[in-house]
């Protein structure tokens, strides 16, 4: 059977393209550097009519008619996005939903299926708040949540409370897996972010009774018109690491105590450490913290660099990472997690001929969400 004619990597008939996410923005935030905005970008420059839907912030429901200047966005209420008839109104063919399986959009979805049938969800492994992961592993990955949340908290209120918070959790699981599966069967295809995301995906819809073969792998994009190889550029003896470090999933004092241990028998190395949330001292006089900084600098630092090193508990892409394995950075994390042997695993690595920046381009990760909805379309009819 033939694909669609919209499937092909570029198409002489336009295609209409919706992509939502359910975040409440001004014109000023729009966010065309983060996954729904590179793709709809993408998706324009394959010469399709793509458009980002997003939720005007109360304080600037005024402008905007001016903001839609600014790029191909439409700008919704969450009413308007429950009901099918609004979706109808702009006839799409192909609808992305950056919904990340929450229950809680289940009338988005089915508003969104009434419109059309071509329907794609972004998944996140992140987002899976079943215990089917492992107990262990779901107990941890739920307290690391609360304790992130719990931030401000005294110590000695947060710990117990995020123990309770993750021993909850683990006895609410049988209805959150409930209410995963209504929500699996509203969502025509699925798509995770790393192979072994899918994988432990696949299992969790077998164990709930629901279907694995609609979920395939499409990694999230990446700015590569920033981060990229320069051959240019010469590699110095160097480390980079990323990240919101108030964070505790992020795990700084792990970080600060494997740089550590990697600069005392590396004499002649330097590693650097960007981001929000960094103490005022240093844990090593070669260890040189930054603040945030700008991509166009950031794309620099990871050029110069040799290693880019992360510490996180848990992890479901880390796009810092994907935007130091473009810049020909090799990636170091835990070994434990999925990610970590994902970036170590790549078609790109280790002097293999694929490029890491031809691998997270947008515009290839656009034609493979049309292939795989196509891919998944076909072999449904068939």
């Amino acid at each position: 059977m033939r694909s669609p004619p919209w499937a092909g990597p570029r198409q002489s008939s336009k295609v209409r393209i919706l992509l939502y996410t359910d975040l409440t923005v001004c014109s000023s935030e729009l966010f065309w550097h983060r996954d729904l905005g590179l793709l709809t970008k993408a998706f324009r420059a394959l010469g399709h009519d793509a458009c980002l839907v997003v939720h005007p912030a109360a304080d600037c429901t005024r402008k905007v008619k001016t903001a839609t200047r600014n790029g191909p966005v439409i700008w919704a209420s969450p009413a308007e996005v429950r009901n099918p008839a609004w979706w109808k109104t702009h006839t799409p063919d192909l609808i992305i939903l950056g919904l990340w399986t929450r229950p809680k959009y289940d009338p988005v979805r089915r508003a969104a299926v009434a419109a059309t049938p071509r329907v794609i969800e972004r998944a996140d492994s992140d987002g899976m708040r079943t215990a089917s992961c492992g107990l262990r592993v779901y107990a941890r990955r739920r307290f690391d949540y609360f304790r992130d949340r719990s931030g401000s908290w005294s110590p000695w209120l947060s710990i117990p409370a995020a123990g309770i918070y993750a021993l909850i959790q683990i006895f609410l699981s049988p209805w959150m897996e409930f209410r995963l599966r209504r929500t699996l069967s509203l969502v025509p295809c699925l798509t995770l972010e790393t192979p072994q995301s899918l994988r432990r995906w696949q299992r969790l819809a077998r164990r709930i009774g629901a279907d694995p073969a609609c979920m395939r792998f499409v990694p999230n994009p990446v700015q590569t018109h920033f981060f990229h190889a320069k051959s240019s550029v010469r590699k110095k003896n160097q480390t980079v690491s990323v990240g919101r470090w108030e964070s505790y999933q992020k795990n700084l004092p792990a970080l600060q105590e494997q740089l550590t241990r990697f600069l005392s028998s590396h004499p002649k190395w330097v590693s650097l450490v960007v981001g929000s949330g960094l103490p005022a001292k240093s844990p090593h006089p070669r260890v040189l913290f930054l603040p945030p900084m700008r991509p166009q600098r950031l794309a620099r630092i990871m050029q110069e660099s040799k290693y880019f090193i992360f510490s996180s508990r848990y992890e479901s892409f880390c796009l810092a990472a994907a935007e130091a394995a473009c810049c020909g950075c090799r990636v170091m994390g835990p070994a434990e997690l999925e990610v970590t042997r994902f970036y170590q695993r790549l078609p790109l690595a280790h002097g293999r001929t694929r490029k890491a920046e031809q691998y997270f381009h947008p515009a290839r990760v656009a034609k493979l969400l049309l292939g795989v909805f196509a891919e998944y379309r076909s072999s449904g009819s068939s």
